[in-house]
């Protein structure tokens, strides 16, 4: 019988172990998670009977280790980037001459969308007077991406309110426009309260006055054109706008693809025409990169075009259809338990959730209690779920140990004591660390 632990090595074995030793490790890894509700973070592709099942997995599987030795340069996966793009463009109800390509997550198409942006802005300016840093205006529940950036590409970010439901406020972004503003956002919908901007206004704001708008529809861009061919009100987020000049789409979310791959998308070739990186005095040639990776993951793509392609239209329409029961069903729970109020309006898939009455971080702990992978919220205090297509039971499920975890937090008035919020991957101690502790 073989047997293994995880150890944490401090230097590479001399001697390797046996392919089974490697799959006995990486089941322990898994052990935690056999409970559907454990691996709930899961949420767009999963394995352990919380989603869906219509075959979507193995697609996805299958594409990925076909070509997951190929980079983006290899003619089979030019060819599936190629087809995805226009798929994509089309669902965007793109015109003619619209652009795209394919990246390894949101943040590097926002990133890349906002260099386009300030390189299309600069241009315009120059030999002009102007006066530096420019600035990206965008709603107070932007993605911090933006700030993250902004130290590469020395701009300056002006947060603007938002309204009661957490959606921009046109008014307000409006009014903090200036004449250094390269850029405004809208989200489709925001990662923290699932609110989706009012796309149509700030596009108008944005053609008025001759200024990039990108829609940040790296959550809701795979799932709201199917939202809307169930019939469910959506805001218009797409290129039917003039005033939308990018979108950026996660396909390794709604489009229920392998880890990582995102889109950029622009309305023109005069607008994309700054993303690429180009260098001619190189030994090997003239050197082009659209992206800010130099490879990009072939097994990624393919399973982006796979899943797409086995789904159509129709499958995603499913999926979409059961994400939508899952929301329903829990948004009602919310309204209908006077200890619960919900925190904007759940315009896509995400449900944020508050109280007015007890202390729903405590409920937030009893619900991890039970298993959930949910995320907190701040200013003010709540949890959200990102839901994907789960199934009857597992709604179920959460609806009930929402109601316990309620009244457990109404009859045990015990002071729960929230630690600091934090999203973050990084390693904080040891190998790996970047803040220097052993």
């Amino acid at each position: 019988m073989i047997t293994a632990t995880h150890t944490d090595f401090t230097s590479l074995p001399a001697s390797g172990i046996s392919k089974d030793e490697v799959a006995i490790i990486f089941e322990q890894l898994r052990s935690s998670d056999k409970d559907g509700r454990s691996s709930f973070s899961e949420r767009w592709m999963n394995d352990r009977g919380l989603l869906l099942d219509d075959g979507a997995l193995e697609v996805v599987k299958a594409a990925h280790l076909a070509f997951f030795t190929k980079n983006s340069s290899s003619t089979p996966i030019m060819k599936l980037e190629r087809e995805l793009v226009s798929w994509v463009l089309d669902l965007f109800r793109a015109e003619p001459g619209a652009s795209g390509s394919l990246t390894s997550g949101g943040s590097e198409s926002l990133f890349l969308a906002t260099a386009a942006a300030l390189a299309g802005f600069q241009d315009a300016r120059a030999g002009g007077e102007h006066e530096e840093p420019y600035e990206v205006v965008i709603p107070q529940t932007g993605y911090p991406t933006f700030e993250k950036y902004s130290r590469y590409l020395g701009y300056t970010v002006r947060r603007v309110p938002v309204d009661d439901a957490f959606r921009a406020n046109p008014k307000e972004m409006e009014g903090a426009i200036t004449d250094r503003t390269f850029m405004i956002l809208g989200s489709m919908s925001s990662w923290s309260h699932g609110a989706c901007d009012p796309i149509p206004a700030l596009a108008k704001i944005a053609e008025a006055k001759n200024i990039w708008l990108h829609v940040d529809a790296c959550v809701g861009g795979m799932l709201a054109p199917f939202a809307r061919d169930l019939g469910r009100d959506v805001v218009n987020f797409d290129f039917s706008n003039p005033g939308v000049s990018s979108i950026s789409v996660d396909f390794h979310k709604y489009g229920y693809s392998s880890k990582g791959v995102s889109g950029l998308f622009f309305r023109n070739n005069e607008l994309s025409r700054n993303q690429p990186f180009v260098f001619d005095g190189w030994a090997a040639g003239l050197y082009r990169c659209p992206t800010v990776t130099g490879t990009r993951s072939g097994g990624a793509i393919a399973s982006a075009w796979a899943v797409a392609r086995y789904l159509g239209r129709e499958g995603y329409q499913r999926r979409a259809a059961q994400i939508f029961k899952a929301r329903d069903t829990i948004v009602e729970a919310v309204r209908t338990n006077p200890d619960t109020v919900l925190l904007g309006g759940a315009d896509l898939a995400t449900v944020a959730i508050g109280s007015n009455t007890i202390d729903i971080s405590a409920v937030s702990a009893h619900l991890k209690s039970m298993g959930w992978s949910i995320g907190d919220l701040q200013a003010p205090d709540g949890f959200q779920l990102v839901l994907g297509p789960i199934i009857d039971s597992y709604i179920e499920a959460f609806v009930d140990d929402l109601s316990r975890a309620v009244e457990t937090v109404k009859v045990d008035r015990t002071n729960h004591q929230r630690g600091d919020i934090v999203y973050s991957d990084e390693i904080v101690s040891g190998p790996g660390s970047l803040l220097g502790e052993a």
